[in-house]
């Protein structure tokens, strides 16, 4: 692509390009773009680089999105001018800033693609979600205005203090079920599980600080890590048995300086793997020896398949305080509370100063409610039945990837949790990269989460995870099948 500023990367300039041809021609709304495959070819581009350009054009109002049809041109504001939004592709708001923002790493715009941008995608394979129809929303929100109307406090009041005392209580109490001991002084309700492992990681490092995490790990604790600038040390984890210690032992007699370690013991994401007792054990005595702190994060521990719920590794610790407990209802409740608590061990007070000045407080409300639910038995029956409706979308999903995708597909059988882990088989030794078929993915509708994003460089790219919090019907089987249509294609010479 022949440009002036070599500096401005090339889904910018072709961005730029078709924002002029649409200011210029005055294209009608509704005026349908070149596809994602004519731009790369005419531009001598990537399609991921064609794609980017058109999600920049999106986000900005110039065009939109039709899931299986393509690009189009966006409804222009009086005048004739582009819609809200859109700004200059070099300076926002009227040269407001002098340079533009540095750009993301590609793990991180893929993130946001899948997570927060505005997206093409109908078919969401790509979040670890349940639909809204199995989580109680309606008795939730009549629970929500009762308490609003009865206790007027928790919502006219200023919000102190490390989380709404009911609630601590009740987390405290729902652990003595799964043999883990709380102290509900030490529970810190938090904005989601993910600020609970953002003050496990504050409290317990700093930067330039090696954590060790399990690799494949949730993508999101890897761009935390890197915002807050402590190397990332992988160890390998099993679909079976979750982070392998034997590896992790091996770091630590090479003289690797690791100073914290996180996992994710029950449901690992995205592997879905749940750690034995005696794993865990091994695990907790391990970096009891040397001294070094375990983030356990703990999401998805109410979501594991068994008769029993799993016990966290916490509860191994034996009074020790060695290990930061995460946990949340984000997951297993309702995904749009973005409630989530960290009971912080022998690091309590540091965690307590550190969430009181990242965030203050948390909304008590929610917690309130939560509470309720917890000591009248109504969320124990709510996770019956989503246990029940996620184990058989699993096994649905799986069969079908089993059925669709390249013969040689490897597809992990989950013990708990939302996702599938699925790696495609390597042509004449050449291993596949999942990339470009998130991009064809995206460009008729369908999502999923590209392997790339749980690890480091490119040694998950020939895997995708999957999310299974979809009920069964016949347009997410189709779905699953043109994706397995377009893996097949892209093991083709």
């Amino acid at each position: 692509m022949d440009c002036a500023d070599d500096d401005t990367p090339l889904y910018l300039q072709l961005a730029q390009r078709l924002r002029d041809g649409i200011d210029q021609a005055a294209m009608k709304e509704g005026t349908r773009l070149p596809s994602v495959r004519i731009l790369a070819a005419q531009h001598a581009i990537s399609v991921s680089t064609a794609l980017q350009a058109l999600r920049w054009l999106e986000t900005r109002g110039y065009i939109e999105a039709r899931p299986r049809s393509g690009y189009f041109v966006a409804k222009r504001a009086k005048g004739g001018k582009r819609a809200s939004g859109a700004r200059d592709a070099k300076t926002p708001r009227g040269n407001r800033w002098a340079r533009p923002a540095p750009e993301l790493d590609v793990q991180a715009r893929d993130h946001l693609a899948i997570a927060a941008a505005p997206a093409p995608a109908t078919v969401r394979l790509d979040l670890a979600s349940a639909e809204t129809h199995l989580y109680p929303v309606d008795r939730f929100s009549v629970l929500l205005r009762r308490l609003a109307y009865q206790h007027r406090d928790l919502v006219g009041s200023h919000v102190r203090g490390t989380g709404y005392p009911g609630l601590r209580a009740q987390i405290a109490r729902r652990a003595m079920q799964y043999a883990c001991e709380l102290d509900p002084d030490e529970i810190v309700v938090t904005n989601g599980c993910v600020e609970a492992l953002n003050l496990a990681l504050r409290a317990v490092a700093r930067p330039g600080d090696v954590v060790a995490v399990e690799s494949p790990t949730y993508f999101v604790l890897l761009q935390m890590l890197r915002a807050l600038e402590m190397p990332i040390h992988p160890i390998p984890a099993r679909p079976q048995a979750g982070m392998d210690i034997d590896a992790l032992k091996d770091a630590f007699d090479r003289g690797v300086p690791i100073k914290a370690v996180v996992t994710v013991a029950n449901g690992n994401n995205p592997l879905g793997s749940v750690a034995s007792d005696a794993h865990k054990r091994r695990l907790v005595a391990l970096l009891r020896e040397r001294d070094v702190p375990l983030i356990e994060d703990d999401i998805f521990g109410d979501l594991c398949f068994g008769e029993t719920r799993p016990r966290p590794v916490r509860s191994f610790d034996d009074a020790q305080g060695n290990v930061l407990l995460c946990g949340g209802f984000s997951k297993s409740l309702c995904p749009g509370l973005r409630l989530g608590w960290i009971a912080g061990g022998r690091f309590t007070e540091r965690v307590k100063a550190l969430k009181y000045t990242t965030s203050m407080a948390t909304a008590e409300l929610q917690q309130a409610a939560v509470a309720e639910l917890l000591a009248t038995g109504g969320y124990a029956l709510h996770l019956r039945r989503l246990k029940t409706a996620l184990q058989s979308q699993q096994r649905m999903l799986r069969e079908a990837v089993l059925q669709y995708f390249p013969d040689g597909t490897e597809v992990t059988d989950p013990a708990g949790g939302l996702v599938l882990w699925a790696k495609l088989p390597a042509i004449d030794g050449r291993r596949r990269s999942t990339r470009t078929l998130f991009e064809q993915a995206r460009a008729e509708g369908i999502g999923f989460a590209p392997g790339h994003l749980f690890g480091e460089g490119d040694v998950f790219d020939d895997c995708l995870r999957l999310n299974a919090g979809n009920r069964w019907t016949s347009e997410l089987d189709a779905a699953v099948k043109r994706l397995g249509e377009l893996a097949v294609d892209a093991m083709l010479p």
